[in-house]
């Protein structure tokens, strides 16, 4: 009775991967396949690239591309809790618009969350998401672009 262990990168996240998942993988962005990979490491580190997350990021949809945006300012890993925080706000608006709102987000996370984990831009279980590095780097406030 062996307890698995959650994956450490992107390439271990990748390995645990059936492969109809690594098959939607490639359809989705398949730029990972010029040169076809040798192995999930290359094929992991193909997909931390700039070229590849920029494009990847480009073809998402409003909605996942703000919640990459919030994993991007949150803390690293964030837990799923805190993801939601940062999409709904603080509260600071009370009424029933605002409740609105917030019960879209939170229907909508889930769906955002499962196009990220697809595309390889964000790995690890919902206690310890992981935006990858590159569209952290593309995607949190800067001096430069704030």
């Amino acid at each position: 009775m062996g307890t698995t262990t959650p994956p450490r990168t992107l390439a271990e996240a990748l390995r645990a991967r059936g492969d109809e998942s690594l098959a939607g993988l490639l359809r989705a962005r398949p730029d990972l396949l010029n040169p076809v990979p040798n192995d999930i490491t290359q094929l992991a580190t193909r997909a931390g690239t700039r070229a590849s997350v920029v494009r990847a990021l480009e073809h998402l949809d409003r909605f996942a591309l703000q919640t990459a945006e919030a994993l991007a300012v949150a803390p690293d890993p964030a837990p799923y809790d805190t993801l939601l925080s940062l999409l709904t706000g603080d509260g600071l608006d009370d009424g029933e618009q605002r409740d609105d709102v917030g019960a879209a987000i939170t229907a909508a996370l889930p769906g955002a969350l499962a196009t990220l984990r697809e595309q390889a831009l964000v790995w690890g279980e919902d206690d310890r998401l992981r935006l990858v590095r590159t569209a952290r780097e593309l995607l949190a406030p800067s001096p430069q672009h704030p």
